[in-house]
């Protein structure tokens, strides 16, 4: 066991943006109990069982962070990683000056302060999410594959309790469309899943490559995979490429908010509500994140 501490750069809100990570308290791959995110990470050459907790307030954050099954030398390569999916060193400051601009976006940012950008751990786990959540009728963020991890993936059993590392590439590839197939994923999503690691394996997706091309182009790409909706393309644009200059205008939660909220109506042209969502320019994936955030505290997500 080893234990280190780091400071992020203020405001943060770890409850907040941890829970967006974690699809509800009995998953067992992404583990949030309301104080503690928990997750087994797959690094290159090892796996590594972290548990981070909040020390700190919003205005002066600092988190503890726990490894499991880890030493001193696993501090850099688990503290990039977490950096990354927690938005630790992101800076709020010039969008909460953008928020002024509007007055339902000011009162989402008090309303949620200090959450930040959330980020898969990598491109793959929010397409096969996003492929879960279309055969489960669940938003992406409320979707689960701990189904197939517990009988599939690398485990860890610590204090009694099984933690196990998110389905991989290799996970999918190596098992019969019958062997993925446990509740909530069915036989349909799991030969899509099958799928997805086979386009990825055979190379014929590269998701790494996927990084360096334009937003246009690389959702055109996730769109054409079977089983990826128009938004589980977006949704994986934002949080698995961490690209915030995208806004999950497909999702009909968001377009509801917005219709009701900016417009006073029901009835409101999609044109109209990209209008709205379009003026946030290169951050206007982390006005969506604002606006589920309240969806959630409501129970609309």
């Amino acid at each position: 066991m080893h234990e280190y501490r780091v400071k992020p750069t203020p405001p943060f809100n770890f409850e907040l943006t941890a829970s967006f990570l974690s699809p509800g308290p009995t998953d067992q791959v992404d583990v949030f109990d309301g104080k503690r995110y928990m997750r087994l990470l797959e690094l290159d050459s090892s796996s590594r069982l972290a548990l981070v907790s909040s020390l700190g307030s919003e205005q002066r954050p600092e988190l503890i962070i726990t490894l499991m099954n880890g030493a001193e030398k696993d501090e850099r390569p688990t503290g990039r990683v977490l950096n990354r999916m927690l938005g630790l060193d992101f800076d709020l400051g010039p969008f909460y000056e953008l928020c002024q601009r509007d007055q339902q976006l000011y009162a989402l940012s008090r309303d949620h302060y200090g959450l930040k950008p959330i980020q898969r751990l990598r491109p793959f786990e929010s397409l096969a999410l996003a492929i879960a959540s279309e055969g489960q009728k669940k938003h992406m963020f409320r979707a689960t594959l701990s189904s197939i991890a517990t009988v599939h993936s690398y485990t860890v059993n610590c204090a009694g309790e099984l933690f196990c590392s998110f389905p991989n590439v290799a996970t999918f590839a190596g098992h019969e469309v019958k062997e993925l197939t446990h509740d909530p994923v069915d036989s349909i999503q799991a030969e899509q899943l099958q799928s997805l690691a086979a386009v990825v394996t055979h190379g014929d997706i590269d998701l790494k490559a996927l990084r360096r091309r334009p937003t246009d182009e690389l959702l055109a790409t996730l769109k054409s995979i079977s089983g990826v909706s128009t938004l589980g393309a977006q949704l994986t644009v934002l949080c698995g490429y961490g690209r915030l200059e995208c806004f999950p205008i497909a999702d009909t939660l968001l377009q509801r908010w917005i219709a009701r909220n900016v417009y006073g109506s029901d009835n409101v042209d999609l044109s109209a509500i990209e209008v709205w969502a379009e003026q946030w320019e290169n951050l206007r994936g982390l006005v969506a994140l604002y606006i589920y955030a309240e969806l959630a505290k409501n129970g609309e997500l």
